[in-house]
């Protein structure tokens, strides 16, 4: 079985519900698709770096 490793701008794209990477993931199947512990760590990264308005919001679509 083929498996994917998602980059940052994948997720980030995800998280923005932009360019119908979601869908593409769907159709995929979300079993096939990985992220290595520095996306996660930079998805982090950039939730703490984000407007302190923001940072719960970003965090929980992070999570």
């Amino acid at each position: 079985m083929i498996r994917y490793l998602l980059d940052t701008n994948v997720c980030v794209h995800v998280l923005k519900n932009e360019f119908g990477v979601e869908q593409l993931i769907a159709e995929t199947g979300i079993a096939r698709c990985s992220l290595s512990q520095i996306t996660s760590t930079k998805l982090l990264f950039g939730v703490e770096n984000s407007a302190p308005e923001r940072r719960s919001l970003n965090k929980q679509n992070v999570e």
